[in-house]
């Protein structure tokens, strides 16, 4: 695929070939669904950190040592059940956005692959998409 370059290193891709779109948009569902996994899996981790750390505190508490180490502890455990919530909302949002470019490239492909399929049969060339809007 061609890159253009951008101003302030943004790279602007000018491949918008039906295949190609395609690709890009296949690409992107599949980062984002790989992206929510690993999400998932990190909010899970945090919420068995977190819960751990609350059992230390209660341990600590136990044990008679000096209150700020079972408040620190404690604080922790907080901080990281937080954490836990942020994550699963990430998570979710980045599964919506799987959701959305597999229907993006659904959509693209039943609205323009009929077009590509008698572009490509052509024995000559063809204007580029939006010549005709001008």
């Amino acid at each position: 695929m061609k890159r253009a370059g951008g101003g302030g290193g943004r790279r602007v891709w000018d491949d918008n070939r039906y295949a190609a779109v395609q690709q890009r948009l296949k690409d992107l569902a599949a980062t984002m669904d790989a992206v929510s996994a690993s999400l998932l899996h990190s909010a899970k981790r945090m919420k068995q950190n977190g819960e751990e750390a609350a059992s230390t505190a209660d341990a600590i508490a136990r044990a008679d040592l000096d209150g700020v180490f079972v408040e620190l502890t404690e604080e922790t455990s907080s901080a990281l059940a937080t954490a836990h919530k942020a994550m699963k909302k990430t998570a979710r949002s980045s599964q919506s956005l799987a959701v959305k470019a597999h229907q993006a490239q659904t959509l693209h492909q039943r609205m323009y692959q009929p077009l590509d399929e008698v572009r490509s049969g052509r024995r000559h060339r063809t204007p580029k998409p939006g010549f005709f809007s001008r």
